[in-house]
C-alpha cells in the first residue's frame, strides 16, 4: 500500500507537470515573434493567453498589452527575463520539480523548489535594477505585473503574488546591488560541494537493498468524466450560434454552430485551449453547479454565451440548417427579404425617438439594444431624418445590405428578418456626414484637439508593418487614452466621431500619424517606410492586382468548395473568418457550380484586390488581400456592407 501510495503520487506530481509543459509548449510555438529593434538577439514572442511576462526555456513571452508599455517598463521587463534565460532558471527549477515528484514526502524537496524559486527571481530583479537604476519605478512595476493574471501552466512569471511582497521589500529597503559571483567563486563553492555529493551518492548506494518486484499497482487512472461533465452542454454565443461542449472521458472537445468540432486542452481548472483553430474557453462556474456560461476567446476578440438547454440549442440548430437551404439560393439571385426593407426604416425610427419594440425583436438582439440604446439614441438622433433607403445587396451569411442617407449622414446596416417582420439581427455602421477627413503629419500633434463631434463613423484600420501598433484617442484633458493594440496583419475597427482624432503610433510610442475621420480617412492602412518607419495612408494607390492574388484565389475557392481550406496559407485573422463561414460558404459555391472565369475589376480603398467570379450558374463578388509572403491577409465573398 505504501508502494502504491509513493508511485500515485509521485506519478500524478510528474503527470502534471509534463502535461504543463506540453501545454506550454503549444501556447509558446502558437505564439507571434516579435521582430521589432528593441526585441533584437531574443526569442522574445507574444501571447492572447499569458497576462504577464514570462519564461518558457529560452523564449519570452508577453502579454498583448505590452505595446502600451512605456520604454522603461519594457526595458525592465526584457533585462528581467532576460537573466533568467542567460541563467537557464527554467531548466534548473525544472529539475528542482521533477526532484520535489520523485521525493515528494520529504519536506526539503518543497523547500528547495520554492526556494531556487525565490533566488531566480532575487538574481533577476538585481538585473532589471541596473539596467533601470530607479528602484522605486521597478518596485511598481513590479506591483502592477503582479496584479495580473498568469495562465502559461509551466513557465516563470515575472511576479507572482506570493513572492511579491518580500521581493518590493528587499528592493526597497536596499540601497547598492549585491556583488556578482564570478564564474571562479562558481566554479570554487561547485568544488567544495562535489565531496560531500559524492559521499551522499556512495551512502545510499550502499545502502539500497536488492531490486524486488513491484508489489501493487504502478498507477490508478484518474476519472476525470464527472469534474468534466459540469463543463459540457450548450451556450449561446449569438443571435444564430451556439457553442457545443462535449465530455469524452478525459477529454473536452467543442462545436460551434456551421463549423467543424475542434479538442480542448487542459490549461487550468477553468481554462481550455485549442491549437487548430487558436482559440481560449473559460468556463464560469459558482460552487459546484454545472458552468453557467463561458467566455470563448478567439482572434483577440471575447464572446460571453450563458448555459441554455437542450431544446432552445436543437432551435438555433434547425434555424442553421433552415439558412443552408435558402441562403445559397437569395445569394445567388441577390433579391432582398420581402419584409426587410419596412423593418429597418421601423428600427430607425423608433431609435430616433428611443423607444424601440423589443416585442418585435429576437431576445438577443433586444438585449443588446436595451444595453446601448442611449447610445444608438443619441447618434440615430444626429443623422435626423431618413432621406432615402436603398438595397445594396445580400451577404454570404443571408443577411440584407442597405445603405441609408440621412439629413446629416449616411450608414450602412445588415440585418437578418423573419417572414412575419421580426428584427433577428442588425448591425449599423456609421460613414459620417461626408466631410472629408484627413491624415495629418505628427508634427501637429500638439495643437491637435478634438471635437464635439456628433456624427458616428467606423474607421478600419489594417496593420501592415509585421509588428504591432497602438491606437489612442483624446479624453477631455486634450490627453491621449490608450484604445488599445493592432496586431500584425491584423485589422481593427474603431466606432469614434467625425471631427475626433485618432492617434496612431509604434510600440513604443513614437507617432506614426494622426487621423480626423471623415469619407477619405475611413479606410486606413499602417504601412512601413523604407527606413522602417511606420506610416498611416488613407487609401491604397495601386490600380493593378497585388502579383499572384487571382491564382491565390482560385486555390481558395477551389479548397473551399472542397471542404478543406489551405489554413496554413492565410493568417489568424483570415482562417477564423473563414472557419466561421465555412459551411455556408461551401453551400454557397455548390449551388454556383464550376467556376468558369475571374476577372479583376479595382483595388478598394482598403488595399483589396476586387474580384467577380464568373460561375455556371451564376456570378459572386470576391475582395482578396496578400501580403508581401504569398499569404491571404482578408478575403471575403459577396457585397460587403
Amino acid at each position: 500500500m505504501a508502494t502504491a501510495l509513493y508511485l500515485l503520487i509521485g506519478g500524478v506530481l510528474l503527470l502534471r507537470l509534463v502535461i504543463g509543459l506540453v501545454l506550454t509548449w503549444r501556447l509558446a510555438r502558437a505564439a507571434r515573434p516579435v521582430r521589432a529593434g528593441w526585441a533584437a538577439g531574443v526569442d522574445v514572442r507574444v501571447s492572447d493567453v499569458v497576462g504577464v511576462p514570462v519564461t518558457f526555456g529560452s523564449t519570452i513571452l508577453l502579454p498583448t498589452e505590452h505595446v502600451a508599455w512605456s520604454g522603461a517598463k519594457r526595458r525592465a521587463v526584457l533585462t528581467h527575463e532576460g537573466a533568467h534565460v542567460a541563467h537557464g532558471d527554467f531548466y534548473v527549477l525544472l529539475l528542482a520539480a521533477i526532484n520535489r515528484a520523485v521525493f515528494w514526502f520529504n519536506p526539503f524537496a518543497w523547500w528547495q523548489l520554492v526556494r531556487l524559486a525565490e533566488l531566480a527571481e532575487m538574481i533577476s530583479d538585481d538585473a532589471a535594477l541596473a539596467a533601470l537604476d530607479d528602484r522605486p519605478r521597478y518596485a511598481g512595476i513590479l506591483l502592477d505585473v503582479a496584479g495580473r493574471r498568469q495562465r502559461a501552466p509551466v513557465a516563470l512569471a515575472m511576479a507572482r503574488p506570493a513572492t511579491v511582497h518580500r521581493r518590493v521589500e528587499r528592493i526597497l529597503a536596499a540601497r547598492t546591488l549585491p556583488p556578482r559571483l564570478t564564474w571562479r567563486r562558481r566554479m570554487l563553492v561547485a568544488a567544495a560541494l562535489l565531496p560531500v555529493v559524492a559521499l551522499c551518492a556512495v551512502t545510499i548506494a550502499r545502502g539500497t537493498p536488492a531490486a524486488q518486484p513491484a508489489v501493487g499497482p504502478l498507477s490508478e487512472s484518474h476519472d476525470a468524466s464527472g469534474a468534466l461533465a459540469r463543463y459540457a452542454g450548450f451556450y449561446q454565443t449569438g443571435p444564430r450560434a451556439v457553442l457545443t461542449i462535449a465530455a469524452d472521458g478525459e477529454r473536452l472537445s467543442a462545436r460551434l454552430t456551421g463549423q467543424p468540432r475542434f479538442e480542448l486542452a487542459r490549461a487550468s481548472d477553468t481554462d481550455y485551449v485549442s491549437t487548430l483553430p487558436p482559440a481560449r474557453v473559460s468556463f464560469v462556474l459558482e460552487g459546484e453547479a454545472p458552468a453557467r456560461a463561458l467566455v470563448l476567446h478567439e482572434d483577440r476578440r471575447e464572446w460571453r454565451a450563458e448555459r441554455i438547454d437542450a431544446a432552445r440549442a436543437g432551435e438555433i440548430e434547425s434555424d442553421f440548417a433552415h439558412r443552408m437551404d435558402a441562403v445559397p439560393d437569395r445569394f445567388r439571385e441577390q433579391s432582398p427579404a420581402p419584409a426587410s426593407r419596412a423593418a429597418l426604416l421601423r428600427i430607425i425610427e423608433e431609435l430616433q425617438r428611443g423607444s424601440p419594440d423589443y416585442g418585435r425583436m429576437s431576445p438577443q438582439l433586444a438585449t443588446v439594444v436595451r444595453a446601448q440604446l442611449s447610445q444608438l439614441g443619441a447618434m440615430f438622433a444626429a443623422f435626423g431624418p431618413v432621406q432615402s433607403v436603398f438595397f445594396r445587396g445580400v451577404g454570404p451569411g443571408g443577411y440584407d445590405i442597405y445603405g441609408a442617407q440621412f439629413a446629416n449622414g449616411s450608414a450602412d446596416f445588415r440585418l437578418s428578418v423573419d417572414p412575419d417582420g421580426t428584427l433577428e439581427a442588425l448591425i449599423f455602421r456609421p460613414n459620417g456626414d461626408g466631410r472629408p477627413g484627413e491624415i495629418v503629419g505628427c508634427a501637429q500633434e500638439s495643437s491637435v484637439m478634438s471635437a464635439a463631434g456628433t456624427i458616428p463613423i467606423k474607421v478600419a484600420l489594417f496593420n501592415a508593418t509585421g509588428a504591432d501598433v497602438a491606437l489612442f484617442g483624446l479624453d477631455g484633458e486634450g490627453k491621449r487614452k490608450s484604445l488599445g493594440a493592432v496586431g500584425a496583419n491584423r485589422t481593427r475597427v474603431v466606432l469614434t466621431y467625425v471631427g475626433q482624432p485618432l492617434f496612431v503610433t509604434d510600440e513604443n510610442g513614437r507617432c506614426a500619424g494622426i487621423v480626423s475621420p471623415g469619407a477619405l480617412a475611413r479606410y486606413l492602412v499602417v504601412q512601413s517606410a523604407p527606413n522602417g518607419e511606420p506610416f498611416v495612408a488613407a487609401r491604397s494607390f495601386r490600380l493593378t492586382p497585388s502579383s499572384g492574388s487571382e491564382e491565390t484565389l482560385r486555390r481558395y475557392i477551389d479548397a473551399l468548395g472542397k471542404g478543406a481550406p489551405h489554413y496554413e496559407e492565410m493568417t489568424e485573422e483570415a482562417a477564423v473568418a473563414t472557419r466561421q463561414q465555412l459551411l455556408l460558404d461551401q453551400a454557397i459555391l455548390a449551388r454556383l457550380g464550376p467556376l468558369r472565369a475571374i476577372s479583376f475589376r479595382a483595388v478598394t480603398a482598403f488595399g483589396n484586390d476586387f474580384y467577380v467570379a464568373q460561375f455556371a450558374n451564376g456570378a459572386a463578388e470576391w475582395r482578396i488581400r496578400l501580403l508581401d509572403d504569398g499569404r491571404i491577409a482578408g478575403i471575403a465573398l459577396g457585397p460587403q456592407y
